[in-house]
């Protein structure tokens, strides 16, 4: 049993410590029991509801989790690019890239902080009447699908880690907690709207959209972060 949980946390590898490696390993489990809580107790739930809000806690740290991620991920790429194959430098740049432009969907290309107006022909055919690309017109129903393929392609990952092919690339075994959590609450809403629940439940679920988010966020920063350690540890000991 012991030797199982090592190979899950697999610390060694990223030469990281063994209480780093568990506590990557069960925070979105603490993180996702904590907003459960908060939906729990009535006392709370105004919070829960709150941290949720468009331009508040939640929706602001994806949108770091995002953009930093990003920009790491594109420094560390350059940086890494005479000493990996052509197909993990580009993998790991369009990963990257599309971060960023996550992080900016988040605030609505600055709108947020800045508070121009949505031009009006955007306005138009935008479902919440901002600068975004994900909620203009069929785009933002599918929304829970990408969520979904986004936890159900780290569940993959991890799987061809195991491959030595795909090992440069493949998502670290730390992370499966924060990918079945991904993937259970995606197929909640995925269901949720195709059953049109539209009662109090379905509309948590909705809301707790935004929580996965969060997760994915954190998740796709942890992944780069924890790769780049490897290979940077595989190319400096060849």
């Amino acid at each position: 049993m012991i030797d199982k949980f090592n190979l899950l946390l697999s610390s060694s590898d990223y030469k990281i410590s063994r209480k780093l490696a568990t506590i990557l390993l069960f925070l979105p489990i603490v993180l996702t029991f904590i907003m459960a809580l908060l939906i729990v107790l009535p006392s709370f739930r105004s919070l829960y509801f709150w941290l949720l809000e468009e331009n508040n806690p939640v929706e602001l740290l994806t949108f770091l989790l995002f953009f930093v991620g990003g920009c790491y991920g594109v420094y560390s790429s350059l940086n890494i690019f005479k000493s990996v194959k052509k197909y993990v430098f580009g993998f790991y740049i369009f990963f990257s890239i599309c971060l960023i432009i996550l992080a900016m969907e988040e605030v609505a290309w600055g709108q947020w902080f800045f508070f121009f107006e949505t031009p009006e022909e955007w306005k138009k055919i935008n479902y919440q009447g901002e600068t975004t690309l994900h909620n203009i017109g069929a785009l933002q129903f599918y929304n829970d699908n990408l969520r979904l393929i986004f936890g159900i392609s780290g569940l993959i990952g991890i799987f061809l880690r195991r491959f030595s092919s795909f090992r440069a690339i493949g998502v670290p075994t730390i992370l499966i907690l924060w990918f079945i959590i991904i993937t259970f609450q995606s197929v909640l809403d995925v269901i949720v709207d195709l059953a049109q629940i539209n009662n109090k439940y379905g509309y948590i679920v909705e809301k707790s959209s935004e929580f996965i988010e969060m997760l994915i966020a954190g998740s796709a920063f942890l992944y780069l972060w924890l790769n780049y350690r490897l290979l940077k540890i595989t190319t400096t000991t060849l």
